[in-house]
């Protein structure tokens, strides 16, 4: 039988074996991936530190799968050792068929298989297409794009509001596996010209939920659309002040006109414009004949006109004295 000290020592020999077997399995990160139709995800091998990076070889395949995924098998798809210590599994543009559980192998101075990864595959309902199929009876079709998962919700509204009755879904599945729904909407009178039609998705891969609008178009009918309220007001307003602004405009032009031709006159000799008194100058300079004027240099006149006026000086008598 064991001591107690011999005891002990086995116990503390069997957790330190433990916590190395435990380090040396192979795990996988993360566990869930969820990604959707489209994008690319990579999945992660991680086993414990080795040595020489070139020794350790990794290989992925999918569960329910019997063969170990190739090099270049699939375009898509790619995997390599990227440390000493981690490898990766790429996959670009992913499909719904993409979708399962993943598991690494490695092989050389570590072996081991991983945990698993379990990669969902989601897909948006949106584009959304939206007809008019048998135009005798007004119905309406709202088809989405295929989908996962199956939860959605499906509403359609009239000019704003929504429409509560004659309305039937119909889902089925795609050649991919996602589910699609074909939304049909009967009114029981024939809609008016201009009518607008919505139908409006939410789906948990949508942050906002998707629409599509459809506008009653009967032929024969005027397409002249009519422009909001605000629009013919602002119209309105900016012709009234643009008239308002010529009015103002041509007042004081004619004004300015006016006031110019009151004050201001012009010189028919010097073609200079008098401004003040013209009436007095015309008299201390008295106007000579017109012959004289043409044959006169004008730019003598000139001169003579700027020039100031002569004054004539006098001589004193001398006086003699008396009595000579």
């Amino acid at each position: 039988m064991f001591g107690k000290s011999e005891f002990n020592t086995f116990f503390i020999l069997a957790v330190v074996c433990t916590a190395l077997a435990e380090a040396a399995r192979v795990k996988q990160r993360p566990e869930k991936v969820e990604v959707l139709v489209g994008k690319d995800t990579s999945l992660y091998c991680s086993f414990p530190l080795v040595r020489d990076q070139s020794k350790i070889r990794i290989f992925w395949w999918k569960d329910g799968e019997r063969e170990f995924y190739k090099a270049r098998q699939d375009p898509r798809k790619s995997f390599e050792v990227e440390s000493k210590a981690n490898g990766v599994f790429r996959i670009r543009d992913v499909r719904f068929r993409d979708a399962g559980v993943y598991y690494c192998r490695v092989e050389g101075e570590i072996t081991g298989n991983g945990t698993g990864t379990t990669l969902t595959v989601k897909a948006s309902p949106e584009p959304l297409t939206i007809s008019q199929r048998q135009p005798a009876d007004g119905s309406l079709w709202c088809n989405t794009s295929g989908f996962y998962p199956t939860d959605y919700t499906l509403s359609w509204y009239k000019n704003g509001q929504e429409v509560m009755t004659g309305v039937k879904n119909i889902k089925g599945t795609n050649n991919e596996g996602l589910t699609v729904v074909s939304s049909i909407l009967k009114e029981p009178q024939p809609a008016q010209h201009g009518t607008v039609y919505l139908c409006k998705v939410s789906h948990s891969t949508l942050q906002v939920p998707a629409s599509t609008n459809y506008t009653v178009n009967i032929a024969g009918t005027s397409k002249t659309a009519h422009l909001p309220w605000w629009i013919y007001l602002c119209g309105g307003i900016f012709v009234l002040l643009l008239i308002t602004s010529i009015i103002v405009y041509c007042k004081f032009c004619k004004r300015k006109a006016h006031k110019d031709k009151v004050q201001t006159k012009t010189c028919v000799r010097c073609t200079r414009p008098i401004t003040a008194k013209p009436n007095e100058r015309m008299k201390q300079e008295p106007v000579k004949d017109s012959t004289q004027m043409t044959t006169r240099n004008p730019s003598r006149a000139a001169a003579d006109i700027n020039a100031p006026p002569k004054v004539k000086k006098h001589r004193k008598k001398r006086s003699e004295p008396m009595g000579v």
